[in-house]
């Protein structure tokens, strides 16, 4: 469902953009500190950070972080700014993490390098919120000689919040969905109060449109399976919709380990030149495709097919025909008996 040649509409991508904010416990390791200098108790260290995601395991942030630490004869505390790196291991709910900040530790009058190391896993709360356990080591390289004290080593432990802010477009208009073979059909809901339906008849055969429904859901080689993804006009974005049918497509897809191998065939409307379609289309494959494996489907169970704006759906230049013909839609190519 292109425009012409121009460009998806670079405002419907959400930005890769998160904060982190951490409080956790410390404690001091370094002979130095918790025996000449008395910072013998448990200290506490917290940070908050902006990250940006370079790619699904690739996280840059820019920081600072703070603690302080009491003890027997006085109290010491550090101020860091600091620049970072995080890789993490993308592909289910849960999310291990590995992270390394580098900067410059203010403790007193003294201006020394900072290097601090954590593991966590993140656990997602919501589609923006992630609960992360973490645990790290942090260290200040001190001045080697005789005047000087050795590093200030302590290890540290606590919990990490993380919000993105930008994870989904703005929620769309409730839309009632009707399923048929031929056409998945989105309309708005009227306003007022929707009118009572009427009791089905006890004993009654089912009606030829669920006979329709059952035969389409079941795998086949010849026929869409479940329901496709729609996608708004030039964009490749996955909406909330389309994410909740992906969820349904994934959830199936674990269930029936017998199904080897599934088609993601990308579509768009009639609109725009031959080229731009099908490269559009191809950009909501593999949209899909990303998802699925995000999600702990395997990428050899999948393949992708971009077909431009042929097979459409439905004919005519109103939105409400178009909107049908921006799709992804699944085929089962390969099953073996369970």
């Amino acid at each position: 469902m292109a425009a012409g040649s121009e460009p998806a509409l670079a405002q419907n991508a959400p930005l890769p953009v998160h904060v982190r904010a951490t409080l956790a416990m410390a404690t001091l390791v370094s002979a130095d500190q918790t025996n000449r200098m008395g910072f013998d108790s448990l200290g506490f260290v917290g940070d908050l950070q902006l990250g940006y995601s370079l790619s699904p395991w690739l996280d840059v942030r820019v920081g600072g972080s703070g603690g302080g630490f009491g003890g027997t004869k006085g109290s010491g505390g550090l101020l860091q700014p600091q620049l970072g790196a995080a890789v993490a291991w993308p592909g289910s709910s849960l999310r291990p993490w590995f992270q390394l900040d580098v900067g410059a530790g203010f403790t007193g009058a003294l201006l020394r390098p900072v290097m601090r190391l954590g593991v966590g896993l993140d656990f997602p709360v919501s589609d923006a919120l992630t609960l992360a356990p973490v645990i790290g080591y942090w260290q200040l390289f001190q001045k080697d000689g005789p005047k000087y004290s050795t590093d200030a080593r302590f290890a540290w432990f606590g919990v990490v919040l993380g919000w993105q802010p930008f994870s989904q477009r703005r929620s769309a208009p409730i839309r009632e969905r009707v399923i048929t073979r031929e056409r998945f059909v989105r309309r708005e809901l009227p306003p007022e109060e929707p009118e009572e339906i009427p009791t089905a008849p006890a004993n009654t055969d089912p009606s030829p449109e669920l006979l329709m429904l059952i035969e389409s859901t079941l795998p086949s080689q010849q026929q869409e399976w479940l329901a496709p993804v729609l996608f708004a006009y030039d964009s490749d974005v996955l909406e909330a919709q389309g994410v909740a049918m992906l969820h349904e497509v994934a959830l199936e897809l674990q269930r029936r380990p017998q199904l080897k191998l599934l088609e993601i065939r990308g579509y768009a409307d009639a609109r725009g030149s031959q080229q731009y379609n099908l490269a559009l289309s191809d950009r909501r494959a593999h949209a899909v495709l990303e998802w699925l494996v995000a999600h702990g489907i395997e990428r050899e169970r999948l393949t992708l097919a971009a077909q431009g704006s042929a097979d459409l759906v439905e004919s005519g230049a109103e939105e409400s025909a178009h909107e049908q013909n921006r799709r992804v839609v699944f085929r089962v190519l390969k099953s073996e008996n369970p």
